[in-house]
């Protein structure tokens, strides 16, 4: 378009200099076909380019506008996951040997707040995105801390992969279902034995409730068979237990480390965007339709 445009005005130029002769005096001998035809390109070539400037305005607008509805209903996908303000002072770091893998998480944990929501990490994953569950509402979420956003995990596939945990819970003081075998100055052992399977808990044996009520509620999350464990264990924290079948070791995990953070560990869930997988696109649709008819007729 350009090449047209500039031998337009050259062609337009070099009549010009012709109808005023080479003295710069005007002759002015009648218009040629050649001097019409290049009057006529040029007006032609003005033309189309007012039509393309106009075009490219009206596309860029569009896709303006295409992005802010884009933005709008993105919005629309995401919601905070609550109003509460929560904060973890100590982590918990393990290691969870199951179905031929092995896996180092953290769990993070607060004694003082003990409503506050499970989070927690697998470490060895190629993600670093955290496990967040609401006790209260049993909706679990993966986090991003960085960026602040996350996803809700459908509840049917949370059940599939064991996000809803096991129902692990304390025997009785009387109980004779674990024998204590052996005691030392840092650690008891103990085993349980029912039918082909037997159990070996090795329990810390200074006292620290707030840990071991930590490592009891990490264990309760886990995709792991419903353990009964001994009285003892609600005060001496648990370092390691294992389950052994006929197979051998059906699962197995140990405590590596237990944390007192030099800074707690907070999260403010209205600060948190979540997308739900479990809305549909319809029903977005209807209530950004809806919040634009409101918002019209509030104007």
């Amino acid at each position: 378009m350009k090449s047209i445009a500039k031998h337009a005005l050259a062609v337009g130029v070099f009549f010009g200099l012709i109808a005023t002769g080479s003295s710069g005096q005007n002759s002015t001998p009648p218009p040629s076909e050649a001097m019409i035809l290049a009057k006529d390109t040029t007006a032609a070539v003005a033309l189309e380019g007012q039509d393309t400037t106009r075009h490219d305005s009206g596309r860029l607008a569009q896709k303006a506008l295409q992005a802010q509805l884009a933005r709008e209903i993105a919005a629309l996908e995401r919601t905070s996951l609550g109003t509460g303000q929560f904060s973890w002072t100590h982590s918990l770091h393990l290691n969870l040997f199951r179905a031929g893998r092995q896996q180092t998480q953290v769990y993070w944990y607060n004694p003082k707040a003990k409503n506050t929501p499970h989070l927690w990490q697998a470490l060895s994953a190629a993600t670093d995105d955290v496990f967040y569950l609401d006790p209260e509402s049993g909706r679990a979420v993966t986090l991003d801390l960085q960026s602040l956003k996350g996803y809700f995990i459908p509840a049917g596939i949370a059940d599939k992969a064991g996000f809803s945990g096991n129902q692990s819970k304390f025997l009785a003081k009387k109980s004779d279902a674990w024998t204590l075998e052996a005691s030392t100055d840092s650690t008891q052992v103990w085993t349980a034995i029912d039918g082909e399977n037997r159990m070996e808990l090795t329990l810390h044996a200074a006292k620290d409730a707030e840990q071991a009520q930590a490592v009891f509620q990490w264990m309760c999350l886990q995709p792991l068979s419903s353990v009964e464990l001994p009285f003892a264990a609600q005060k001496f924290p648990i370092q390691s237990l294992e389950r052994i079948d006929k197979s051998g070791t059906a699962f197995r995990f140990e405590v590596m480390k237990w944390v007192e953070l030099d800074e707690p560990l907070k999260v403010d869930e209205g600060e948190l965007s979540i997308k739900d997988p479990e809305r549909d696109l319809r029903t977005i649709a209807k209530e950004w339709a809806a919040q634009k008819k409101a918002e019209s007729g509030e104007e």
